[in-house]
């Protein structure tokens, strides 16, 4: 046997619905006239000087040169305004600050397009002059202090990087008997999946068939998995007669309790290879496990004050996979996933028991940074929803905060086309994965999970920085 290195192909797939330009370059006619007169009398009108113009990517290549700026070409470069300051200036453009909602800032939008449309790593520069923290995720920041060679050039082929990650229930020990066949109460069920990344649920109202069929087709390329409550195709084939529908073997069907209750079709559930039950604080899981004892079972669990004593409950029990679920701005009440997270990954360490139960972890992760900070948090892998949208053009019409709540319209889109900006994201993400773990001097994902040595908190920052200093009230200052 020999390792392969684990590669996604990418293609271009250019947005389809046109896209509001990020800035807005726009000069001083009567001074850049000005100036061009000047420069005409100065160098007695050779064309070579005069119509020379200072852009790179070609704003002020079009017919009336600077007069009319082609501004979907700018990128904020800021050189023009660098070489002339009385005549130029570059801003935000209106229609792109309106991009997106609280949460989803028009920078996260606009990057998730560029994955999507290019598979590739954005490249920004002039440094960084946004706030120094934020919330969730964004107050937090990975350690590169231990970077050791040649790893840090892992995403280049000089050193092999695995981003493989497990899923199901590992057997903390082997128990034996008197014959050479050990016992276990609850035998191990892993798969293994290419990258640490599952397409979550999203809700039916903003749930075509074009997006069913193109999440579960983009899945499939990449080798990972999908959860959906139902699959239309599936479903019709049903109501058609067909005994043995084309069940997808990457499609994990997410089942409630009210679905136990009434008609189930027992025959999706005993071909899937994981199903995943809604926690309500009952124990339909356990039927479940009845119906398909196979199957590697997960349950989802929406955060909330008793999560670690639940996570526990349930590891106990023999539940294979945690999906933690927060809402989609990654909240949980007054906490934040990456909190909740820690909390289970340490509560379950405490109690012997973190080896033994995959957790997954969903809600508000927007960024490729998010993924390997959900992983230190405690993760094993991430589950992407509102993204998948985003990347597939959907229009903002509110606040897109639950699933009861969702403020993204879907658009009516080609099936290969989706496809592929999912795969192209991808691409994206798991190159900007690679890189850090080789920043960090990682050679394997699953080494990152609960590092938290490996990285630092604002919260904590603070706490070592200004730590027993009294705060002087404006009144005394």
């Amino acid at each position: 046997m020999s390792y392969k290195r684990f590669h996604i192909e990418t293609d271009p797939a250019p947005a389809k619905f046109p896209m509001p330009y990020k800035f807005n370059p726009r000069s001083n006619r009567f001074r850049l006239a000005k100036m061009l007169l000047q420069e005409s009398l100065h160098y007695r009108l050779n064309k070579e000087v005069i119509l020379s113009r200072p852009c790179i990517y070609g704003v002020f290549s079009g017919r009336f040169g600077g007069f009319m700026p082609i501004k979907e070409k700018c990128v904020g470069c800021m050189r023009c305004v660098q070489e002339y300051p009385n005549i130029m200036k570059v801003d935000y453009s209106e229609e792109y600050l309106k991009l997106g909602d609280s949460y989803w800032t028009p920078e996260a939008v606009s990057t998730i397009g560029y994955e999507a449309s290019t598979g590739k790593i954005p490249v920004k520069g002039m440094g960084y002059k946004g706030p120094f923290t934020g919330e969730g995720f964004d107050s937090m920041w990975t350690d590169m202090s231990e970077i050791v060679r040649p790893t840090r050039d892992g995403l280049y082929g000089r050193e092999f990087i695995s981003t493989v990650v497990d899923m199901g229930r590992k057997v903390p020990y082997l128990q034996f008997t008197r014959h050479p066949s050990p016992i276990t109460h609850h035998p191990s069920r892993i798969l293994e999946i290419p990258i640490p990344i599952l397409f979550d649920a999203l809700p039916e109202k903003v749930t075509n068939d074009g997006i069913q069929f193109v999440i579960a087709s983009a899945s499939q390329r990449l080798n990972t998995y999908f959860i959906a409550r139902k699959v239309e195709q599936l479903q019709r084939a049903f109501d058609s007669g067909m005994s043995t529908p084309p069940v997808p073997e990457n499609w994990i069907p997410l089942v409630s309790s009210s679905d136990l209750e009434g008609t189930i079709h027992e025959s999706f559930l005993k071909k899937a290879r994981i199903i995943e039950y809604e926690y309500d604080g009952g124990e339909g899981y356990k039927f479940l496990r009845e119906i398909n004892p196979q199957a590697i079972l997960s349950v989802r669990i929406p955060l909330g004050e008793d999560t670690e004593k639940i996570a526990a409950t349930l590891t106990r029990e023999g539940v294979d996979i945690l999906h933690l679920c927060a809402n989609y701005q990654g909240r949980a009440g007054s906490m934040h996933l990456k909190d909740v997270l820690l909390n289970v990954h340490t509560h379950l360490v405490e109690e012997g028991i973190r080896d033994e139960v995959t957790i997954v972890a969903s809600g508000g992760i927007i960024s490729a940074e998010h993924v390997p900070k959900a992983i230190l948090c405690g993760a094993d892998l991430v589950a992407l929803d509102t993204t998948l949208l985003v990347a597939l053009q959907s229009e903002f019409a509110g606040e897109c905060i639950s699933h009861e709540d969702c403020g993204l319209r879907p658009r009516k889109i080609e099936v290969r086309w989706g496809a592929q900006r999912l795969v192209n994201l991808m691409a994206s993400w798991h190159n900007q994965l690679i890189e850090i773990l080789s920043a960090m001097g990682m050679r394997d994902v699953r080494r990152l999970r609960g590092e938290v040595g490996r990285s630092m908190t604002y919260e904590e920052l603070e706490e070592e920085a200004f730590g027993g200093i009294e705060k002087v009230s404006s009144s005394k200052q």
